[in-house]
């Protein structure tokens, strides 16, 4: 039989060995060394300011119109500040004043009203055309020059000039005569007449009859279009036609007649139906125009500069609108100026009528 198990053995009395509970670290070199990242330093807390906070910044756009990503958020816009008020531009057109008209450049009201130009709108000087001063002084004193058609031989006489719409770029000085023809039927005629070339301030004196070719050739011919309608007036030898013109230009208002038109000296007449105010009419003078061709509404503005009366060396001038075949002449007795000369200056350049 074999003896009891022994119990386990004690360990000797001063016996330093003693059970770890975790096995002793393995010696150094034998694994990797680790070494714990070093702790993030805490940023100090910035003190609060009283400055007021930064505007957010309005994006470009350039930022605006790149696509977003999927699931971004939409950026809005900040809000743009209004910008400071600008002050109003100007309405004022060249040559013209938008101010409301004072009482020495209006006249009248309601229908009768009119309104004038403040100053002067042709570059053109009245005085510049000096060269006019005997024809015209002939003209009033009823002892009108002889003309002659060359190209038909048919004679006729003086009536009255229209002037300042030459020299411009594309002619150089020079008027437009306008004759009682004593052809069959009779005519009102009209061509340039124009001062010596060696001398401005002198009429050459050939001029005075129509030259259809050659050195002194004046027939209008382009121009015909525009100045035909002074002309038109007073339908002379026109028939039922010109006459049927002639009222449609006087509007009702005005009458026009060739008065001694059998005698030497003719005499151009309009005639106020309402006032029954006679103007003997023997310049007119062009301040404004109508310079496109192509343009719907036409006109010419300025000054008519006639006698009362034939027999009388008194010479006045009153504004006129002459406007798409409608001949305007107010009638009122602030609008007349007086004239002392035959030839007159360069005062009646102002005060024309503003029709616009």
């Amino acid at each position: 039989a074999l003896p009891p198990a022994l119990p386990p053995a004690l360990p000797p009395p001063g016996d330093a060995r003693i059970e770890e509970a975790d096995p002793p670290p393995p010696p150094l070199g034998s694994r990797p060394l680790t070494i714990a990242p070093a702790a993030r330093p805490v940023e100090p807390v910035a003190p609060l300011s009283t400055a007021p906070p930064l505007a957010p910044k309005t994006p470009s756009a350039a930022e605006l119109m790149r696509p977003r990503p999927e699931g971004a958020a939409r950026r809005e816009p900040s809000p743009r500040q209004p910008s400071p008020r600008r002050s109003p531009r100007s309405s004022r057109k060249l040559g013209r004043s938008t101010s409301a008209p004072s009482s020495e450049l209006s006249f009248g009201s309601g229908s009768s009203a009119v309104r004038l130009l403040p100053a002067p709108l042709n570059k053109n000087r009245v005085c510049e055309y000096g060269w006019l001063t005997p024809l015209l002084s002939s003209l009033v004193a009823s002892q009108a020059a002889g003309v002659t058609d060359l190209a038909s031989g048919t004679p006729g006489a003086t009536l009255f000039v229209v002037c300042g719409g030459c020299p411009n770029s594309f002619c150089g000085m020079q008027a437009v005569l306008y004759t009682h023809m004593r052809s069959s039927p009779p005519e009102l005629d009209f061509w340039w007449i124009k001062p010596k070339k060696e001398d401005g301030s002198t009429l050459e004196r050939a001029t005075l009859d129509r030259h259809s070719k050659g050195e002194h050739k004046n027939d209008p011919g382009r121009s015909r279009a525009l100045y035909a309608q002074f002309a038109d007036l007073f339908a002379v030898g026109g028939g039922a036609e010109a006459a049927a013109r002639a009222s449609r230009a006087g509007g009702g208002k005005l009458r026009f007649e060739v008065v001694g038109a059998s005698g030497p000296a003719p005499r151009a007449l309009i005639v106020d139906v309402e006032s029954r105010a006679h103007y003997y009419i023997y310049l007119i003078w062009q301040e404004d125009w109508t310079s496109n061709p192509f343009a719907r509404s036409k006109y010419i503005k300025g000054k008519l500069v006639y006698q009362r009366d034939p027999t009388v060396p008194e010479y006045f001038a009153r504004p006129y609108a002459y406007r798409d075949g409608v001949l305007s002449v107010p009638p009122h007795a602030e609008l007349e100026e007086a004239v002392a000369e035959p030839m007159p200056t360069d005062a009646i350049q102002s005060r024309c009528l503003d029709d616009s």
